[in-house]
């Protein structure tokens, strides 16, 4: 066995070990391989290369949750009561509104599970390994610690291993550290401890390869990766319970609370008095039904499913029904860089030239781009030189698909010279110019879609050309070229990194002639390749020279000597279009945006400023910080300092969780954005967790509450739009069901109390509870609020779901409605003397009718009388007319009548009705005038 092991011995140990020494430790040969013997005992040792996954929700469970909610088990124990009476029509009745509400909430829930599973990609990831001497195909859930992996470009790597071998091994790790640009990789041995952006020997699981060949061996497998750390990390943090959940707990509890307070004082005065227990326990379910807004549960569950079936029009897949009102309460949002708020791909972005000639590249809604600004065609020079060694020194190949049109543009992105190159130095990228699919480097895939778009006619020509000499990139030299045919001459095209290839020139292209580049300006130019690697670019070198004959011999094998430099090339991950506005929305909505990803500061900031995340004022600031510095903040407990940072950077998973529990415990309701596997832990953590559709890994998304599939960031604030909306209209109809629940109760109270009578039973105000707490309230539960929402703060996250002020407007339509309607029964109890029966008619019909009108005293308070969104929204019209319908229905269909306990009743009587009815609405109406 081998005398090391990934279970055995650190990561950082390897890292810091030569290949030599790592090959002795797992007691393999990088030719050969594992036998089959040893696989088989490592196998058994370590198991199998997977992660442990998440568990997941069964339906059983999905169901249980939609049961477990106090309002569910006091409607239970009253459906229960019922039977043991007899009363089968009312505990029936019960038990249909507990099964309506629990069948809403379970097939929502049950849909959106559907959907995340048909994201994930079910196809199992295979690896070519040397065992047994040979090459060979596995799946690469059976690889072992020791084995000799062999990658090449486009290949997901299996396991964490250590390089043994690369050839121009370039890897993209974006879905692990958040970097955007690839990273290259070689077998050299690290100096001293680094972090795992940094390491350089090192290939991690999960990541891809985007050039080159490589032989690694083979340390950790399975949740002894890097993302198994990660994985177990996420397993380790606990969903906090969502506000609204919270909320309308507390406000259950109390509900359930002033009931049984009620029960327990009628049962107690009427055992005292002699009165029938029968009767007793009769009004003490008409109090639970009365008490209780059986519609409340599906009113909330139907309100927040019609936000999820809008957002998932507009491409958002919200998993939890409760996750659509928690973004109406978002207050902050830590949102990820690469692949959020960038296109994580590459693109040409600035040139730099002699004499301080400096291009940034505003692009046109075309995708096309010329050069302006330089009147004498001299002047161009340099850029016609720098066009042209972007095409010739290039091994990289377009996607035929893709040589036509960009990804996210049906419009034709052939050059044209019409677009502008302009020279202010801050030009946005656009989204037409993404660098889409290519083969080979991304840094070459970007030059040559920036050449295609610039001018499509001599980007063919020179593709066209006879390449006679190659020097292909590699870790030493730093450089690459080619030598290509051109009339009666050779043309040398080279690029490379900055310092190389200067070191390589000794001439240099200015103003159109070519001078001696001396130690002075080579100097100059490693500073100006600073300043722009300060900025977050990439940077490439460029040369050129000519020659009358082709190279023979050792000059062959080393053409790219004497140089002619041409300029730097800068390279950047470009923001998507959309995320600038979307920014400012959020800023306008009062809801701060704080960028944190692994990437470069540099490159951090650049985003940040073009995204328009750093504004003016925060550019004359410190509102960037390093990982290093964060650590140092945590432990000196100087956390007061990190509300004003905007942007993170170099940060790792776990600070990314400390970040969000630090922001969490100050009362902040915290949103996540990612789509790497570095974002996993945090995107459980936050309240809610936003992973990509489209870019985003398996683990983000199914650790996440909501799901982008079009990786826009803009439908974040469509989606906190539809949950501050759908805030408000929950807001409304809860105030709505719970003032005429509360007259209801007061009804009961003061009659039962004062005649020991029971004004209404307990089926009329379960049927006439149905009704209002189910289609008015609905209504109003799916109305499409105020549309300056988005400009007003977000909401105090302490602030309850009914505020004082709600609970007064509350009391007060209560008491409005129980004097309306208590009058109405003792006018026909005491002056008119009719029968229970008869004034059991009249309390129902007047509160039945009072509140259906009830739901126009939901309009706010500035707004108009007959113009405002109660009266706008066509639904509450029709659940009105449905309503009246209903309940004519139920009068005069002779057997729902009876059930009902409907009377005949005179014409005087329905004049009292129609009159106590109204009163509350315009009693209302008139305080709220006064008040405005």
């Amino acid at each position: 066995m081998a005398k090391s092991t990934a279970s055995d011995s650190k990561e950082k140990d390897f890292y810091l070990q030569t290949v030599e020494e790592v090959l002795d430790a797992f007691e393999v040969d990088p030719e050969n391989g594992l036998s089959d013997t040893e696989v088989e005992a490592r196998r058994k040792k370590f198991g199998p290369n997977i992660l442990e996954e998440q568990e997941k929700e069964s339906i059983w469970q999905i169901f249980i949750s939609q049961i477990n909610n106090p309002v569910i088990y006091l409607l239970s124990a009253a459906a229960l009561l019922a039977f043991i009476f007899g009363d089968l029509a009312e505990g029936i009745a019960i038990l249909v509104v507990l099964l309506v509400n629990t069948f809403i909430g379970f097939w929502m829930e049950f849909k959106a599970q559907k959907s995340m599973e048909a994201l994930k990609d079910m196809d199992k990831t295979t690896a070519q390994v040397l065992r047994n001497g040979r090459k060979t195909s596995i799946n690469a859930e059976s690889i072992v610690p020791g084995d000799i992996v062999l990658v090449e470009s486009g290949d997901l790597v299996p396991a964490d291993g250590r390089l043994v071998a690369a050839n121009e091994l370039g890897l993209d790790e974006s879905p692990l550290t958040g970097e955007s640009v690839p990273v290259s990789k070689t077998p050299e041995k690290a100096k001293e401890e680094k972090p795992v952006a940094d390491r350089n020997n090192i290939l991690y699981k999960g990541t891809a390869v985007t050039t080159g060949t490589g032989k690694v061996v083979i340390y950790g497998t399975g949740m002894h990766t890097e993302l198994g750390n990660i994985s177990a990390l996420v397993g380790d943090q606990e969903k906090d319970s969502t506000p609204l959940n919270q909320k309308l707990n507390r406000l259950t509890k109390n509900l359930i609370y002033v009931t049984i307070g009620l029960a327990v004082a009628f049962l107690i005065v009427g055992w005292l008095t002699g009165k029938e227990i029968y009767e007793l326990v009769q009004t003490s379910i008409a109090w639970t039904i009365a008490a209780i807004p059986e519609g409340l549960p599906i009113v909330a569950s139907i309100a927040l499913a019609r936000g999820m079936l809008k957002l998932a029009k507009k491409n958002v897949i919200v998993k939890k029904l409760e996750a659509v009102e928690t973004l109406g309460e978002t207050t902050l949002i830590f949102t990820d860089k690469t692949g959020t708020l960038t296109k994580n791909q590459l693109t040409v972005n600035t040139f730099v030239f002699p004499q301080e000639k400096r291009l940034d590249f505003d692009w046109s809604e075309g995708g096309q781009v010329n050069l302006s600004g330089s009147e004498e065609s001299d002047e161009d020079e340099n850029f016609q030189q720098a066009f042209k060694v972007a095409v010739l020194a290039n091994d990289a190949n377009l996607l035929a698909e893709n040589t036509e049109s960009s990804d996210d543009s049906n419009e034709s992105s052939q050059g044209s010279g019409d677009g502008t190159i302009t020279d202010n130095g801050h030009g946005e990228a656009s989204d037409k110019m993404d660098s889409g699919a290519g083969e080979g480097d991304p840094l070459e895939i970007a030059l040559l879609h920036f050449s295609k778009k610039f001018d499509s006619t001599r980007f063919e020509e020179l593709r066209k050309l006879e390449r006679e000499l190659h020097d292909p990139f590699d870790s030493e030299s730093m450089v690459m070229g080619a030598v290509y045919k051109e009339d009666d001459s050779h043309y040398v095209a080279g690029k490379g990194a900055a310092q190389a290839l200067i070191e390589r020139s000794q001439k240099i292209l200015m103003g159109g002639e070519v001078k001696s580049l001396s130690e002075e300006d080579k100097d100059f130019w490693y500073q100006k390749n600073d300043e722009l690697a300060d900025e977050g670019l990439r940077v490439l070198a460029f040369g050129y020279k000519k020659l009358d004959q082709l190279p023979e011999g050792k000059a062959a094998e080393d053409f790219l000597q004497e140089m002619i430099f041409i300029g730097l090339v800068g390279f950047i991950d470009p923001p998507r279009i959309e995320v600038a506005k979307a920014m400012d929305t959020c800023k306008e909505a009062g809801i701060r945006v704080v960028m944190v990803t692994g990437d470069h500061p540099g490159t951090a900031r650049n985003v940040g400023e073009q995204v328009h995340l750093i504004d003016d004022k925060d550019k004359k600031e410190s509102v960037t910080m390093s990982g290093k510095d964060l650590n140092k903040k945590l432990e000196e407990a100087e956390r007061n300092e990190l509300a004003a940072i905007r942007i993170f950077s170099r940060v790792d998973p776990s600070q990314k969780l400390h970040l969000i529990k630090y922001f969490q415990n100050q009362g902040e309701i915290v949103g996540m954005t990612g789509d790497g596997i570095n974002d996993a832990p945090a995107l459980k953590k936050a309240n809610i967790g936003i992973a990509m559709g489209k870019r985003g890994t398996q683990v983000a998304q199914e650790v996440s509450d909501m799901v982008l599939k079009d990786d826009a960031f803009g439908s974040i604030v469509k989606a906190i739009e539809q949950g501050r909306v759908i805030f408000g209209n929950i807001r409304k109809f809860i105030m709505y069901q719970l003032s005429y629940h509360l007259s209801e109760i007061l009804i009961i109270a003061l009659v039962s109390f004062s005649l020991f009578t029971l004004p209404l039973l307990p089926l009329q105000l379960l049927f006439l509870n149905l009704l209002s707490d189910v289609f008015p309230a609905l209504a109003l539960g799916v109305g499409e609020g105020n549309a300056g929402v988005m400009k007003l703060p977000p909401k105090d996250p302490q602030e309850p779901l009914l505020t004082r002020a709600n609970w007064l407007q509350i009391a007060l339509y209560g008491l409005i409605l129980t004097l309306c309607i208590s009058g109405a029964y003792f006018f026909a109890h005491f002056v008119w003397e009719q029968p229970e029966e008869i004034t059991n008619n009249v309390a129902f019909f007047s509160l039945a009718f009072a509140q259906l009108l009830h739901v126009f005293n939901m309009r706010e308070g500035d707004e108009s009388v007959f113009n405002n969104q109660v009266t706008r929204n066509k639904y509450i019209w029709m659940a009105l007319g449905l309503c009246v319908s209903l309940l004519a229905l139920a009068f005069f269909i002779p057997q729902v009548s009876e059930i009902l306990s409907f009377q005949e009743m005179e014409g005087r009587l329905w004049g009292l009705i129609a009159l106590t009815s109204i009163m509350p609405l315009i009693i209302i109406q008139v305080i709220k005038q006064f008040k405005k």
